[in-house]
């Protein structure tokens, strides 16, 4: 899952759909499978035979509204007031975020041997607050979109996210196995620079991009054997600049994954993974106003250790004026986490 960088992991359910313009995505000359694909939430998981075309849709949609975490254990109002914003007092805490991606995954393949790809986004999130009892609705010094609300209230940003872009190189092709390494640039197209209701940066987790250069590497295994395939990728996020424009940098990332398919039939499969995510914590801070009134402003409370099993289904249209279209969903269910500082939990939930 990963995809837009996202500054911190996320249960999801992604959406797949993709045409294959010209020879319909046929597999060692056995015509397109289901599990062709690996399931929904793996990017850059194949690649195409020369001359191949493919323009894909993929939409994600994500939601925090559990409890706050503190590593791995729940903490509540009193300690997230007085020890979640570092120095000051927290004023407000998240009690629940929604975040939506919208993705075209457009590839070409020149040759047998190398896939062109390149993808833009756009994304969408809206977070709703709720004030701690018994905080002062100070702000700590910075300015505080938080305080002065009775109850809940809600903000959020949507617009164009960062551009990722690059090829896929085959590394072994035999009717049985297959490795192929990812080498793609994330280009900084989305804005930093998004602000509240009272002209001060907004929380890091609700910018559109990372702001930076980012390398994503990845090395992508696939294997089968009749009506079982398998899978396996290594991934990550390497951030090429010190900072953004707006002062910080968001923390790498590394991620782990590996899925196993049982083709039900010649058009459905169904599949189970399991996902690994490790981010550091974000480096450096704002270099103009910004709150310091709830866990989201403060930097340091971003990134840890993520785990999460996936269950999807791939179908393809096997024949036909719609040969080779492909439909695939995956539901991700967290079932450990350790965050860094204070961050709300993920849903278990689509």
């Amino acid at each position: 899952m990963t995809h837009r960088t996202l500054t911190r992991a996320s249960a999801l359910l992604a959406l797949v759909t993709g045409s294959t313009l010209s020879p319909a995505l046929a597999h060692d000359g056995q015509g397109p499978r289901p599990d062709g694909h690996a399931p929904a939430g793996v990017m850059v998981d194949h690649m195409h035979k020369a001359g191949e075309f493919m323009v894909g849709y993929r939409y994600q949609w994500s939601q925090f509204s559990g409890d706050t975490l503190r590593g791995t254990s729940s903490v509540d109002d009193h300690e997230i007031m007085h020890n979640g914003c570092g120095s000051h007092e927290c004023s407000a805490k998240q009690s629940e975020m929604l975040m939506q991606m919208h993705m075209l995954d457009i590839m070409y393949a020149p040759t047998d041997w190398l896939t062109l790809m390149v993808m833009p986004m756009w994304m969408s999130m809206d977070m709703t607050m709720v004030p701690l009892e018994g905080a002062g609705h100070h702000g700590g010094g910075h300015g505080d979109d938080h305080g002065g609300h009775d109850g809940p209230h809600a903000h959020g940003t949507d617009g164009f996210s960062d551009v990722v872009f690059g090829a896929l190189v085959a590394l072994t092709d035999t009717p049985g196995a297959k490795l192929h390494t990812g080498l793609m640039v994330s280009a900084p197209t989305g804005s930093v620079s998004e602000k509240g209701s009272n002209g001060n940066f907004t929380h890091y987790m609700m910018q559109l991009g990372s702001g930076t250069w980012d390398f994503q590497p990845s090395l992508t295994y696939n294997g089968r054997m009749d009506r079982v395939s398998w899978g396996a990728q290594v991934s990550g996020i390497i951030r090429m600049e010190d900072d953004n424009d707006s002062g910080y940098r968001l923390g790498d990332v590394f991620q782990a994954t590996a899925w196993s398919a049982y083709r039900l039939t010649d058009w459905l499969s169904a599949s189970v993974r399991v996902i690994h995510t490790q981010q550091g914590q974000i480096e450096g801070h704002y270099n103009a106003g910004h709150n310091h009134s709830s866990p989201p402003d403060l930097q340091y409370n971003y990134g840890g250790n993520f785990w999460d099993v996936g269950f999807g289904v791939n179908t393809v249209v096997p024949s036909g004026l719609l040969q080779g279209h492909r439909l695939s969903v995956e539901w991700l269910e967290p079932i450990k986490e350790d965050v860094n500082g204070y961050q709300q939990e993920r849903d278990g939930t689509l």
